[in-house]
């Protein structure tokens, strides 16, 4: 079993428009709401390539019940911790004749910290030895970045396979729980390491020093220049096909349950990388916050490049 954790769910809403003119009316052409928050997409793309996961974390209010029961209406299992406050909700606006995307994101409510321990107690009936545990998204407020932490330790003890996806306090915390898998994105290992990730070698670098901080294998996407991966002994680099971007929200959420489709069935490094490489280009083809489809992906399998380079990187401390 995938078991994803979202702290921070969101209601998204999208609308299409066929250009954004600022400080005037805009007549909205389409819209979509969709549930959302990193964990939540990984669970959506896990449904959409025909993985079963369960999604669960912190649901505020009726926009939780909302999410809780959109994600039951397209077959994902469910159990979160229903909270007071309300979940927030993201407006993204897509500008069609530019091909552009804005997003505007709330933090979310303050959430009371003894939920947290509830939620410990839902996740420790589900949990046992081979499933995977993901971490992901940000953390409402006032509760600490520690909570990761705790929760990547938790999986670990009860046998699961740990994964964090995060940014910021978030990332350097969970980090400290020593998970079997990080993934960010250039941009969130540039702000975690206070460096520029200009080329290959100082992107290799910088999942090297995410290894060193705790985690056993460290990813980092870079868009279009690909996507590297390391291990105790290996580097694995995927390159995407060229594709015309859409909307590129959500693609690092596919990129990381193609990986874990893979994963889930002890597929190698490789085949997770390139998976996960052709979900996280396929999302680059909807607009908005949908995410990838299926078809696209496997159409996409062939075209992506995956290679092991001779870097050996040292084990983490």
């Amino acid at each position: 079993m995938i078991i994803t954790v979202t702290l921070n769910p969101a209601v998204d809403h999208t609308l299409d428009l066929h250009h954004l003119t600022l400080g005037d009316t805009n007549r909205v052409q389409d819209s979509r709401i969709d549930p959302g928050g990193k964990g939540i997409n990984v669970s959506r793309v896990l449904a959409e390539l025909g993985r079963e996961s369960m999604a669960s974390g912190l649901a505020p209010g009726s926009l939780g019940k909302f999410v809780e029961h959109s994600l039951l209406e397209r077959g994902i299992l469910c159990d979160f911790v229903h909270t007071r406050g309300q979940t927030r909700t993201n407006l993204t606006v897509v500008d069609e004749s530019l091909h552009e995307t804005t997003l505007l994101s709330y933090r979310g409510p303050e959430i009371d910290p003894r939920h947290i321990g509830t939620l410990k107690t839902k996740l420790r009936r589900y949990m046992s030895t081979g499933d995977w545990l993901v971490v992901a998204g940000s953390i409402p407020p006032p509760i600490q970045p520690e909570a990761y932490e705790e929760l990547i330790t938790l999986g670990r003890e009860a046998g699961a396979q740990t994964v964090l996806d995060a940014d910021a306090d978030a990332l350097a915390a969970g980090l400290r729980g020593k998970p079997d898998l990080v993934k960010t994105n250039h941009h969130e290992a540039e702000r975690l390491l206070d460096v520029e990730l200009d080329d290959d070698a100082s992107l290799e670098d910088a999942a090297r020093e995410m290894r060193t901080a705790g985690a056993a294998t460290a990813v980092i996407t870079a868009g279009q220049r690909g996507a590297v991966a390391v291990t105790e002994d290996e580097v694995w680099w995927a390159w995407p096909p060229p594709v015309e971007v859409v909307s590129s929200v959500g693609a690092g959420d596919a990129l990381l349950a193609g990986m874990l489709y893979q994963l889930s069935i002890a597929g190698g490094l490789a085949e997770a990388m390139r998976w996960g490489t052709a979900a996280g280009a396929a999302a680059c083809l909807t607009p908005g916050t949908q995410l990838c489809q299926k078809k696209d992906v496997r159409r996409f399998l062939d075209q992506v490049r995956v290679e092991k380079t001779k870097g050996l990187t040292p084990a983490p401390t």
